[in-house]
C-alpha cells in the first residue's frame, strides 16, 4: 500500500525532515522517530493576549512540529493530523483539567479551504487527541493564509471574520470556552474569536495553541 501511494506521488520515499526510512505508510511523510521527538517546548515566553483568560502553547513553530503542520495544511496529509493529535494529547488534557471548560471548540477553516483540503486540520488534530470539538464558530469570508500577512494586515483580515453558528448562540452564554488553534503569531485571530465569544455572553475564553512563531 505504501509503495503504491509513493508511485502515485501521494507519499515520499524518505522522511521529509530527517531523510530516514518511513515506517508508517498511512501518513507517508514523517518517520516514527521524528514523530516521537515532538514534545512540549519549555520555556516559552507568555505575553498577555487581549480578551483571553489564559492560554497554553505546546511548542515553538520550528523543527519537526513546524514540518508536520506544513504537511498537514499544505499537502493535506490527514493521517498525520491524527498522529500529531496523539502527540499533544497529554499536554492538552492537562490544560483542560486546569481550566475546566464547558465547551471545547476550534478555529475553523473557511468553507472554500475546507473543500480544497478535504478536512479541517484543527478538528482532526483534536480527534487524534481523543477529543470532540463542538462546531461553534464559522468563518464569514475567505482570505489567503494569514502567514502571508504583516501584523496590521492580519488585524484587518480577521476583523469581523468569524461568526457563531445559530444553534450555539444560546449555548455560549455563561460558559467557559476553550478554543484550539494551530499557530499563534500576532494574536489577531485569538483576539477576534475571544471578543466575539465574550460579546455573546461567554464567561471566560481560553486558548490552546499547537505552536507559536518567533519564540526562539
Amino acid at each position: 500500500m505504501g509503495r503504491a501511494l509513493t508511485l502515485l506521488g501521494l507519499t515520499e520515499e524518505r522522511c521529509t525532515f530527517c531523510g530516514g526510512g518511513l515506517d508508517d505508510p498511512e501518513q507517508g511523510y514523517l518517520c516514527g522517530e521524528c514523530i516521537k521527538s515532538i514534545e512540549p517546548a519549555h520555556p516559552i515566553l507568555y505575553e498577555k493576549l487581549d480578551f483571553i483568560e489564559s492560554y497554553r502553547v505546546f511548542g515553538s513553530y520550528d523543527g519537526v512540529l513546524a514540518e508536520a503542520i506544513r504537511l498537514i495544511k499544505f499537502r493535506s496529509v490527514k493521517p498525520l493530523a491524527r498522529r500529531l493529535g496523539t502527540a499533544i494529547s497529554r499536554h492538552l488534557k492537562e490544560f483542560i483539567e486546569e481550566t475546566h471548560p464547558d465547551l471545547l471548540t476550534h478555529v475553523p477553516l473557511h468553507t472554500f479551504r475546507f473543500w480544497k483540503r478535504g478536512f479541517d486540520h484543527n478538528e482532526e488534530i483534536l480527534l487524534g487527541a481523543g477529543l470532540n470539538s463542538e462546531p461553534v464558530l464559522f468563518r464569514k469570508r475567505h482570505s489567503r493564509p494569514l502567514a502571508s500577512y504583516g501584523r496590521e494586515e492580519r488585524l484587518s483580515a480577521v476583523k469581523d471574520a468569524f461568526g457563531v453558528r445559530e444553534e450555539f448562540i444560546d449555548a455560549v452564554e455563561g460558559k467557559r470556552v476553550l478554543v484550539f488553534d494551530d499557530i499563534l503569531t500576532t494574536g489577531a485571530t485569538s483576539r477576534a474569536v475571544s471578543e466575539l465569544l465574550l460579546s455573546l455572553g461567554a464567561s471566560e475564553v481560553f486558548f490552546y495553541f499547537l505552536s507559536r512563531e518567533g519564540v526562539n
